[in-house]
């Protein structure tokens, strides 16, 4: 696909989940994720802003400056993932219908 398509404010969100991944614990803080993107806070702020109002992602309840992961990603993982079990449970039900002859 043409990278004429992307979009840097779209990425910044994408890389932004990726980044927020394995800190739902302690929570990130934005400065620091601003760095590691090299984005301005400004920026995000506006991509936290926007996590938050999609179910993407939450404040910490102790911490109410730092960040982390909403349930919503661990949802569509889950979906994803059943999904695939399901139609993989359906593929060996097949496979076992059309077995040899004995």
């Amino acid at each position: 696909m043409s990278e004429r398509y992307l979009s840097a404010q779209i990425q910044r969100v994408l890389a932004t989940i990726e980044l927020m991944a394995g800190r739902e614990i302690e929570g990130a803080e934005p400065g620091k994720l601003a760095a590691e993107l090299g984005c301005s806070p400004a920026d995000m702020t506006r991509v936290l802003a926007n996590l938050e109002h999609a179910g993407w992602a939450e404040r910490l309840t102790k911490n109410q400056q730092r960040w982390r992961l909403n349930k919503k990603p661990v949802q569509v993982s889950n979906t994803v993932a059943h999904n695939y079990a399901t139609a993989l449970n359906s593929l060996r039900i097949e496979r076992d219908n059309y077995s040899l002859l004995r």
